[in-house]
């Protein structure tokens, strides 16, 4: 009898803990859905692969080899062709204007050079500044034009026996070649810090801002302080922007700390405009601050703030914002979640001006989208708030 009524007293306590759990609908939820997200972001995005890398054409020659070779290139899985240029200038604005992530410039009288003079020169220019395509990307294309170059050898031979020429095998096959160099724009010597740190920044910035308040927000319900404060003359809002005025400081100084240990330490030089790295930045803690302060209105325990801060914005941060692996390579529909995902813009803007050296102009397209994010984040968090009162 005594052991019967430990196990039901027991079997009481396993479904008192049941209850917990099943009434907090939103703590089931994220312990539902996060293995779930984890298990189909880590299946799909978490891939070294290149997939679709933009590429720009320069090709004074324009003969039928260089055709075919550009054709091959694109006709695989990892290139597609999206521009042809008509100078050697052009390439740098191909880059500037993102509509290409490598280039392939052929000298004048490719085929020649190559089946004749044994001489034929191909380069690749990457875009250094983000080493997961640049290093992957000079692979592939390394690889297609060795395959290239033996067709080439081969029809030569072809070619040269049906004019009659010797048989044998020594003087049958032209020897054929095609010298492949490889520059990398931005990032000469294809450090992945270059590609790591505007990933961190993005990611230091979200946690700390966006965790951080809605965690101390969510601290004060618990303790039934915020209802305090919330009575006093002070307006609601103003005690929320309040509590949010301290993280915006504090993440201020975090980015001056990863600034300068990114300038000093890394060495990874600042090579454009300082000042709006700095703007852009303050405008992404705004973001993120805006984020946590929504996140408080819809939690009422800190534990739930942290999960729901967890799945929300540190693993869309590290896996779909570029951070860690090449959004092109990702499943339409992943890169369509990317865009909703505040530190993609946030991270590719500084790419633009910290890695690259451009003006302000040439990201901003991301720019105007992150404002969109604060715009519309904070209504939500002030309707919400309001609401919750």
């Amino acid at each position: 009898m005594g052991r019967m009524k430990d196990f039901k007293r027991f079997m009481s306590f396993v479904g008192k803990e049941f209850n917990h759990i099943l009434r907090d609908t939103r703590t089931l939820m994220v312990l539902i859905v996060m293995p779930v997200v984890m298990i189909v972001l880590f299946g799909f995005a978490l891939s070294t692969e290149i997939k679709d890398v933009k590429v720009a054409v320069y090709d004074p020659s324009r003969d039928a080899a260089t055709s075919r070779l550009i054709s091959q290139i694109d006709a695989s899985e990892y290139f597609t062709v999206t521009a042809f240029i008509d100078s050697e200038e052009g390439v740098l604005e191909a880059f500037r204007s993102n509509s290409a992530d490598i280039a392939l410039v052929f000298e004048d009288n490719f085929y020649h050079r190559a089946v004749h003079d044994s001489d034929g020169r191909l380069q690749v220019i990457v875009d250094g500044s983000n080493t997961n395509i640049g290093s992957m990307a000079v692979f592939y294309v390394s690889s297609i034009v060795s395959s290239f170059q033996k067709e080439l050898a081969q029809e030569a031979a072809l070619n040269q026996a049906a004019a009659g020429g010797s048989s044998s095998s020594a003087e049958a096959v032209p020897s054929v070649q095609i010298h492949t160099s490889t520059r990398m724009m931005y990032n000469p010597q294809m450090k992945s810090a270059f590609n790591f740190v505007p990933g961190v920044m993005g990611m230091i910035l979200m946690l700390v801002c966006a965790m951080m308040t809605s965690v101390s927000i969510v601290r004060e319900k618990e303790r039934g302080t915020m209802e305090v404060l919330l009575v006093s003359p002070v307006k609601p809002f103003s005690v929320i922007l309040a509590k949010a005025i301290p993280y915006f400081v504090v993440s201020a100084f975090i980015l001056l700390i990863v600034l300068c240990l990114s300038v000093f330490l890394i060495k990874v030089p600042i090579s454009g405009s300082l000042m709006w790295v700095v703007l852009v930045s303050l405008l992404f803690i705004l973001v993120s601050l805006s984020i946590g302060i929504l996140i408080s209105t819809l939690v009422s325990k800190q534990e739930v703030a942290i999960l729901i801060s967890g799945m929300v914005l540190m693993l869309p941060t590290m896996l779909l914002s570029g951070m860690l692996f090449p959004i092109e390579s990702m499943p339409k529909v992943l890169q369509w979640i990317s865009w909703c995902v505040p530190a993609k813009w946030y991270i590719d803007s500084i790419k633009v001006m910290m890695i690259q050296g451009l003006g302000i102009r040439y990201c901003l397209d991301a720019v105007l989208i992150l404002c969109g994010f604060l715009t519309v984040i904070t209504g939500l968090s002030v309707f919400k708030f309001k609401d919750r009162l």
